[in-house]
């Protein structure tokens, strides 16, 4: 099928802002939610839930179980990947551990319990820092089938459907429920789940795989017309993404009013359970950007960044294999961050041009992979097509 670029270049600066973000201080103080009560990761969330939803939609009309086939063999490469990151932080916390370092690894309940951790990591319910968008990614995809074939067969109702279980699920989080589940499980398990409420994060993924269904709907129907963004909406939307973003930066004294002090108390713009506040804002931002977009697409606004942007949509290509490599990467710099081999603030802007850099290395490497993999099959098809018919021999 043919690939939406804009999207690809969307989830690769989603990538740069998240490693930038993990990379920590100097670039992290003014990066970090720096449009507002927004991060890169709600973006990249919505992203994969729309474009699972655009790629794995087709699959529904080949019939049987082809569609949960396709999308839960996608779970597994994702827990693979999970797999292979979490190993790589085990061998580095154990070693920190043996070798006396002064430095900790930031899976400190791994360092001081390695087999328990590993353990309860393979079962996706111990998240050390970092390493727990993979695992709610891996839930997201294993429910996903069920919610995409209810959509695909029922159309709009199947969509209504789908949005008021997820707007259930969300509202549930707002209580806790999400972590009431996990108290649930045995004691034995090493329960941390990281910075997201998976019962609360659904939603985006959901509303991500709603508008790509949508925009699967209009290209089967032949109507371009899939998505709308009028100048009243777009409008409303970017002056409440200039307003929260004020509020954020402490552009608005909340000293000053009664309501500004009321939207900053932290239960309107958690983070983990995705507070409404910050739902709000993300939802304002995704019609801004909607908007920017069309308005490349008929004007061509932003040819001059033509380069750059096909740097980003190729990382976003492979962004399952840049992320995990900037995981890796990210927790063997914990040395040269604190410490006696610290780093100065100038020499870290250095090393954090070369990190983004070397982003494009598990990019190039899984190119090349896909590349070798299409020309075997390519050799393993060729003698039955080179293949003669024998002769008939008339008696």
């Amino acid at each position: 099928m043919n690939r939406d670029v804009s999207l690809d270049i969307l989830r690769g600066l989603m990538l740069i802002i998240m490693a930038s973000d993990h990379f920590g201080e100097p670039v992290f103080q003014h990066l970090y939610e720096f449009a507002g009560y927004v991060s890169a990761a709600e973006g990249f969330v919505f992203l994969s839930g729309m474009l699972m939803a655009l790629v794995y939609s087709r699959y529904y009309t080949v019939g049987g179980q082809v569609l949960e086939q396709r999308i839960w063999q996608r779970a597994g490469t994702i827990y693979l990947y999970h797999l292979l990151v979490l190993l790589a932080v085990f061998v580095f916390t154990v070693a920190t551990q043996w070798s006396g370092a002064y430095w900790t690894s930031f899976a400190k309940e791994m360092q001081a319990e390695p087999a328990r951790g590993l353990l309860s990591g393979l079962l996706l319910v111990y998240q050390p820092p970092m390493l727990d968008v993979l695992p709610m990614y891996v839930a997201f995809m294993l429910a996903a089938p069920f919610a995409l074939r209810l959509m695909l067969q029922y159309q709009l109702i199947g969509v209504a459907m789908v949005l008021l279980g997820s707007v259930s699920f969300w509202l549930a989080a707002q209580y806790g429920w999400g972590r009431d589940l996990l108290t649930l499980l045995p004691k034995v398990i090493m329960v941390r789940v990281g910075a997201f409420d998976f019962m609360a994060w659904q939603l985006i993924f959901v509303l991500g795989m709603v508008l790509g269904f949508l925009r699967f709907s209009s290209k089967s129907t032949g109507n371009g017309s899939w998505l709308r963004v009028n100048a009243w909406m777009w409008s409303v939307s970017f002056a409440v993404v200039v307003v929260l973003y004020g509020q954020r930066h402490g552009h608005i004294p909340h000293d000053l009013s009664p309501v500004a002090a009321w939207f900053q108390e932290y239960r309107h713009i958690a983070r983990d359970n995705l507070a409404w506040l910050r739902l709000v804002n993300f939802l304002a931002f995704v019609v801004v950007i909607a908007g920017i977009i069309s308005l490349h697409q008929r004007y061509n606004v932003f040819k001059w960044l033509a380069l750059p942007g096909r740097w980003l949509a190729f990382l976003g290509q492979h962004s399952l294999q840049v992320f995990a490599y900037h995981l890796v990467v990210l927790y063997c710099y914990i040395p040269f961050r604190w410490g006696a081999w610290a780093l100065t603030d100038n020499q870290k802007w250095v090393v954090l041009v070369f990190f983004l850099a070397s982003l494009s290395l598990p990019a190039l490497w899984h190119k090349a992979y896909l590349q070798r993999k299409k020309q075997a099959k390519a050799q393993n098809l060729k003698p039955l097509c080179n293949a003669t018919i024998p002769p008939v021999i008339l008696v």
